[in-house]
């Protein structure tokens, strides 16, 4: 690699590393305390919702 892709290559390693420490910062400040409960009764609600009834013998 010549002079110029090294410094290419530098510089797009600063922009991702600054990126992820901005990430990082704004999980921490807005994610990271919050919690989601889950229970039995809840998902079976969720995921047992009746959904679109064909009907046999119809081809649309």
């Amino acid at each position: 690699m010549n002079r110029a892709d090294q410094r290419l290559v530098k510089r797009l390693a600063w922009v991702l590393v600054i990126k992820l420490v901005l990430l990082y910062g704004l999980w921490w400040g807005f994610v990271r305390d919050q919690r989601v409960t889950v229970d039995a009764a809840g998902m079976a609600a969720q995921a047992l919702v009746p959904g679109f009834e064909t009907v046999k013998g119809e081809n649309k």
